[in-house]
């Protein structure tokens, strides 16, 4: 019961705000020439479906080739770290010797 209450209170919250929001004339224009343009579309894709369903799966197309090249170049990122990372290792070994040579060298004289 209480669930019901947060949000009907909620919505009701939200249409106030919306209402109130209109007082703007900016604001009623905007939300004007958004239904208009809403209209539009549903309009062109109820008189033209195969259209809407190509665009859509082209948009979809291009998208997944977008993030494939992504992740691609994440990929080579993440590969050229991992070879930085190996040299810096392998010279640290190599300092790691040479200074152990020099402490011999020291203890030895």
């Amino acid at each position: 019961m209480e669930n019901q209450k947060f949000w009907r209170g909620m919505l009701f919250g939200a249409l106030a705000g919306g209402a109130l929001s209109l007082l703007d004339r900016g604001t009623r224009e905007y939300v004007w020439n958004g239904t208009k343009s809403c209209g539009q579309s549903a309009k062109n894709i109820a008189n033209n479906p195969s259209q809407a369903i190509y665009t859509l799966r082209m948009r979809y197309s291009q998208l997944t080739n977008t993030l494939s090249e992504g992740a691609k170049d994440v990929l080579e990122v993440l590969d050229k770290v991992e070879s930085m990372l190996e040299t810096i290792s392998d010279l640290e070994k190599e300092v790691e010797k040479d200074i152990e040579k020099i402490a011999d060298k020291r203890d030895v004289s």
